[in-house]
């Protein structure tokens, strides 16, 4: 799949494919000398990127075979005072 690139100015608003966003935000990034606008950028990709996480197939399989066992014998647990106490 061919990308093009397309830029075009309208009303002193710069419109840009995401691939040239992206650069354009890597370099605007450069310039930035305060951490606390790193930090919250990072916060903002960190929240982001754990709302659109996914679960496996696999691990959502897991988990309904632990809530169905835990269902089942819902006395056979461990407590996790006792758990952290024997490591």
């Amino acid at each position: 799949m061919e990308q093009k690139l397309y830029i075009c100015y309208t009303r002193n608003t710069e419109i840009m494919d995401l691939e040239a966003r992206k650069y354009h935000f890597i370099q605007e990034l450069f310039s930035i000398d305060r951490e606390s606008i790193i930090d919250t950028l990072e916060r903002v990709l960190k929240r982001e990127k754990e709302e659109h996480q996914e679960i496996s197939t696999e691990h959502k399989k897991e988990l309904d075979n632990r809530l169905e066992s835990y269902k089942n014998n819902p006395n056979d647990v461990l407590d996790w005072k006792d758990v952290k106490n024997d490591w």
